[in-house]
């Protein structure tokens, strides 16, 4: 794309990817991982000035379109989005424009695992955990599995800590899914609240064929269904008698059925999980949380006969509206869902903890060990809201207050598509 019939007055552009969209053409650079929607004449004016001098393209544009553009601005806003390559021209390579992109690091380990051979392996993983509950329905998932130990805090670390990796795990699936393809796809690492959190970074998706993003959407929570697959059959082996009362089994079964309950949160569509932009990817939807979202405030204000708060409909993609008819219920249905995981798993779970705790401790032994094991327990949880409590202060305290000024921020004048 760099040759140009003027080396002089032709935009140098990095290796673009165009892929026409229902709204427009996303335009990505994978070396910037920078990407934007440009309307379809927005990203012809930029090929044709890969070609031609800007004021060559500004003609063409005027001719073929029947309209005047500002090029000089039109530029200013593709060396924004970082489209322009910066290398000096004596340093170029003529052949670079033909060569295929370097192949990204992890990306083989990508194909591997994404391939046919692994398909068959998963397959046959998961028919092997099906066929170890069958014979044995004691390790089919369920809440009491989480209390493998008689130490409430050691279940505790346990499953906190031994989530950690398989988070990671699940991340990692995303980005090597995303590899395969050639899109440069990260993990950072975040919080909410006092919790630390991965997060995936697949913005290069957007200029994949849409056929082919559901894969690396999908890969975390195949890895989930594989890991709980896999701590089963790892809990059969190491079963003894009639029972799973081994400490590798005991481990490996409270981690599944933890992992279980995390795949099951990916339903909890008002989170905006993976399931959710599976949906959105399918159905072609700008925003379509918020517009569902306002949808159903804009049901409870009239009930209440609060007109005065109902959100302006103007503001809603014609696309999300239609899409919302169908994926309100599911939105509310996700609420349900939380409500059934809470009533039925979470407290429940809590509520034996608790009790346990506080039945030790309520009956002092400084000598004994589930004592002093159910008081650190106690603690270790009265600390956390305590450390939320003052997360929320701090951020409280910075925030500015009335008739204070913050000096502006600059904004890019195009944002990367959410898609």
């Amino acid at each position: 794309m760099t040759s140009a019939t003027d080396d002089r007055a032709a935009l140098r552009l990095r290796p673009l990817t165009f892929l026409p969209e229902r709204d427009g053409v996303v335009v990505g650079c994978v070396e910037a991982d920078s990407y934007a929607v440009l309307p379809p004449d927005g990203a012809a004016l930029l090929e044709r000035l890969s070609r031609v001098p800007a004021e060559v393209a500004a003609d063409w544009y005027e001719d073929t379109y029947g309209e005047p553009v500002d090029v000089e601005d039109f530029i200013d806003t593709i060396a924004e989005l970082g489209f322009l390559d910066d290398a000096p021209p004596g340093q170029q390579d003529a052949s670079a424009a033909v060569l295929p992109p370097a192949r990204l690091r992890w990306q083989r380990v990508g194909e591997l695992l994404f391939s046919p051979v692994s398909g068959i392996a998963a397959l046959a993983l998961i028919a092997v955990a099906a066929l170890c509950m069958v014979r044995d329905p004691q390790l089919l998932p369920r809440p009491d599995h989480v209390f493998f130990s008689d130490y409430l805090l050691l279940i505790e670390l346990t499953v906190a800590f031994g989530q950690i990796p398989l988070i990671l795990v699940h991340e990692v699936c995303h980005v090597l899914a995303a590899r395969r393809l050639g899109v440069a796809a990260r993990i950072r690492v975040s919080h909410r609240m006092y919790f630390v959190v991965f997060e995936t970074v697949m913005d290069g998706l957007v200029v994949v064929p849409r056929s082919k993003r559901y894969l690396p959407m999908l890969a975390g929570m195949l890895a989930d269904l594989l890991i709980v697959c896999a701590l089963t059959v790892v809990a059969a082996v190491a079963s003894t008698g009639d029972r799973p009362v081994s400490p590798v089994a005991g481990v490996c079964l409270a981690l599944a059925f933890s992992t279980l309950v995390r795949f099951a949160l990916e339903f909890l569509l008002f989170l905006r999980t993976d399931v959710y932009y599976l949906i959105c990817t399918l159905t072609g939807t700008i925003d379509l949380h918020t517009t569902s979202s306002e949808i159903i405030a804009n049901w409870w204000w009239r009930l209440r006969g609060r007109h005065d708060r109902l959100r302006d409909p103007v503001r809603w993609h014609p696309r999300d509206v239609r899409a919302a008819r169908w994926y309100t219920p599911l939105h509310l249905l996700g609420y349900a869902l939380a409500s059934g995981l809470l009533l039925v798993v979470l407290l429940p779970i809590s509520w034996r903890f608790l009790v346990t705790a506080l039945g030790q401790v309520a009956h002092p032994d400084l000598t004994s060990s589930h004592f002093w094991d159910a008081l650190l327990l106690l603690l270790l949880n009265a600390a956390q809201p305590a450390v939320a409590g003052l997360l929320w202060l701090r951020e409280r305290a910075r925030r500015p207050r009335p008739g204070r000024h913050r000096a502006p921020t600059r904004t890019r004048m195009w944002s990367p598509a959410n898609q």
